[in-house]
């Protein structure tokens, strides 16, 4: 299973970016890959929802994931149930550090049922994770400033 860490310092306040996070419906318009978004169903604290997903050299795929959130604690877990993969998982911590400025804990794994797509994600990893990470950064600058 491949697995990532980062911590990301960024110029809005922690509750804004926790909504943009959260506001999966909006994420065909500003992530590369993400075709659509459709929610199953939606409750006070967690969301079941499928993406479609278009790569270049792919058949679109769809992924069907269990979002929880705390938006007392700012936090946004995702578990995977249903895709072309053996196991994703995500969490989203939002941690104040002044009014306008927030450390957002970021955590990544997943494993795909073929060893070939495994080993492919792999290699374009770190440009997969970081394209993802910019996508929401300029989404907040675009929306908050």
């Amino acid at each position: 299973m491949k697995s990532s860490q980062k911590d990301i310092i960024i110029n809005h306040s922690a509750k804004n970016l926790y909504k943009i996070v959260l506001d999966i419906e909006k994420y065909p318009e500003f992530i590369p890959w993400c075709n659509k978004i459709i929610i199953k169903s939606k409750s006070n604290n967690e969301i079941f929802a499928d993406m479609i997903v278009k790569y270049s050299f792919f058949l679109p795929q769809i992924f069907t994931s269990h979002v929880c959130y705390d938006p007392k604690n700012l936090k946004i877990n995702t578990s995977y149930i249903k895709g072309p993969l053996k196991n994703l998982n995500t969490e989203w911590i939002f941690n104040p550090l002044e009014i306008k400025k927030t450390k957002i804990n970021f955590n990544l794994s997943f494993q795909f049922e073929k060893i070939f797509h495994q080993k492919l994600a792999e290699i374009f990893f770190d440009l997969i994770e970081n394209q993802m990470i910019n996508s929401f950064k300029k989404r907040a600058d675009d929306i908050l400033n």
